[in-house]
């Protein structure tokens, strides 16, 4: 092939293009990754858990007591509060298309399971202002509580229990111990079994 020869070049980019699609909708970063890297090194994360299951009991580790004001302005979440209750934690962002996607069922799933001791809390990260993820929750109708965590405070202290990029949920259960990760977008058929089976843990 030749310098001037632009045909092969020509007819790897639509297979380029295709990769690139199915990286981006794999899951949204920001910069080098989704959240500040000022607690040094790497995170340990070690292992997602599959959709629809969750750990067993006895490999679950205690959750971090973490806090956040809440985005819209008013009052404070600590993880702690909700000892008793299953906690889903997912973490997003405004400009991220796949949490986008995923919002309207995890809403919906709360709805359908706050009744038997489910609570669904938002964190919000990686944003300058909460202007962004106010209006995420306005648009999306989201009726669960949401935190603003513009420094990854919160993000930071799961740093054993995820991975780089966003979406990411990581649910607790009712001993407050981390009973399942997924650092991936879900559905509602993905999340819903999931807590209503913590929820029946006694």
């Amino acid at each position: 092939m030749t310098c001037g020869d632009t045909g092969p070049v020509r007819r790897l980019l639509p297979v380029l293009a295709l990769l690139l699609a199915a990286v981006s909708t794999a899951g949204c970063t920001g910069g080098t990754d989704a959240v500040d890297q000022t607690a040094g090194g790497e995170f340990r994360f070690v292992s997602s858990t599959a959709r629809g299951e969750t750990i067993p009991v006895a490999d679950r580790k205690s959750a971090p007591d973490v806090s956040a004001p809440l985005l819209g302005g008013t009052g404070s979440f600590a993880l702690s509060s909700a000892r008793g209750r299953v906690v889903v934690l997912n973490f997003w962002a405004s400009w991220c298309g796949p949490c986008r996607a995923e919002a309207p069922d995890f809403d919906a799933v709360y709805r359908a399971t706050k009744a038997s001791g489910v609570e669904f809390v938002g964190v919000n990260t990686k944003e300058p202002s909460p202007a962004p993820g106010r209006a995420f929750v306005r648009n999306f109708t989201i009726t669960y509580p949401n935190v603003y965590d513009p420094t990854g405070k919160v993000t930071l202290g799961f740093r054993d229990f995820r991975a780089s990029g966003f979406p990411y949920t990581i649910v607790v259960d009712r001993q407050g111990r981390v009973a399942a990760v997924y650092p991936r977008p879900l559905l509602a058929e993905d999340i819903e079994p999931v807590v209503k089976k913590l929820a029946a843990e006694t």
